[in-house]
């Protein structure tokens, strides 16, 4: 069965957001509060009494997907990570108007949180119009009509930017290339000549394109400028090197991880399939360091699309599986290692 990967592991809300839920109805809203869009045909976990709690999703197979192994994938993917973080208790929110997918799934994660030795606090099924409360038989209680789309944890997050897309497919859309805003930059490919030359394979030619890819990374992330079309072409050129593709990454940290976001995601949408793998993978890592757990995933399947063999996208893919928290993401990459020093560089 193929299924969604949940999105990685938000340790805790979004920075700087406390929320507290005393409804079925404020559990809904904090929902896309918490993901960055309106789940659809979607499980949201969230936990609780863990030291670092998250929450997670993952899309509902259909009913024809969920026979044994299915369902077990199914608790693997959401409960496994849970028990290996301690957490004590879980919400469980079904988004679909599909009851009978639904409830195979919340018979599978019953038995499963029983087995763990984890609570479930409630568990609610919603279809966009009524929700009903799962009693602890699994069984919908009465239906309800709600509407959470002017709740005040959805209209703040609104405000804030934090609910950006109305759907994760929205976000996806959001990722890939925008002809309108690439075409001076595709230019620049063509013209510079870059979409024909190889990227550097010499040492100093390679510690010399790091220098100013970290530089102009860094410069453009701290004033929140657009590079130039020229500057976008030479970078998405020279980011096909492992090497320089890590100098970017070495001045990711996690304060300026939320400004990393907003520059990857800007060169993504400048960004033709081909040379995709760098730039997704690096809002991938950007992503996860600042809690936007679908957005990392989203990143990293852009960069999988465009090389399916990417280590990076495969270690940041663990990270977020094992649900590994964003302050445990520390370190420098030290890119640099190793390699003589540029022409011009001190000595």
């Amino acid at each position: 069965m193929t299924t969604t990967p949940p999105t990685p592991p938000t340790p805790r809300p979004p920075q700087g957001l406390h929320l507290t839920a005393r409804s079925p109805e404020d559990l809904l809203a904090m929902a896309p509060v918490v993901l960055g869009f309106w789940p659809e045909d979607s499980v949201v976990m969230m936990t609780f009494g863990a030291l670092r709690p998250f929450h997670a999703r993952l899309a509902l197979p259909p009913p024809d997907e969920l026979d044994t192994c299915g369902l077990l994938e199914v608790e693997e993917c959401l409960l496994g990570p849970a028990e290996a973080h301690g957490v004590q208790a879980v919400v469980l929110l079904y988004f679909t108007g599909d009851p009978e997918a639904a409830g195979l799934v919340h018979d599978a994660l019953r038995e499963g949180c029983r087995a763990r030795g984890i609570a479930m606090v409630v568990a609610v099924m919603a279809d966009g119009a009524e929700y009903s409360v799962l009693g602890r038989d699994g069984e919908p209680g009465p239906r309800t009509s709600y509407d959470v789309t002017a709740h005040p944890f959805v209209v703040q997050a609104i405000v804030e930017g934090r609910i950006a897309h109305r759907t994760r497919a929205d976000m996806v859309a959001s990722l890939e290339l925008d002809p309108a805003v690439a075409a001076p930059v595709l230019d620049q490919l063509r013209e510079g000549g870059w979409d024909d030359t190889d990227p550097p394979t010499g040492a100093r030619a390679v510690r010399r394109h790091g220098n100013w890819v970290a530089a102009t990374v860094r410069r453009a992330v701290d004033t929140g400028e657009l590079l130039r079309p020229a500057e976008v072409a030479r970078l998405l050129w020279a980011l096909q090197v492992p090497r320089i593709r890590d100098a970017a990454w070495s001045v990711l940290d996690g304060p300026s991880a939320p400004r990393h976001v907003r520059f990857w995601t800007e060169v993504l949408r400048r960004t033709p399939d081909s040379l995709a793998a760098a730039p997704g993978v690096l809002l991938g890592l950007a992503a996860g360091r600042s809690g936007a757990g679908a957005l990392a995933w989203a990143g990293v399947d852009r960069c999988r699309h465009a090389d399916p063999d990417c280590r990076l996208a495969h270690f940041l893919s663990v990270l977020l599986e094992e649900a590994v928290p964003p302050d445990a993401w520390s370190g420098t990459v030290d890119w640099a290692s190793g390699l003589p020093p540029a022409a011009g560089d001190p000595r």
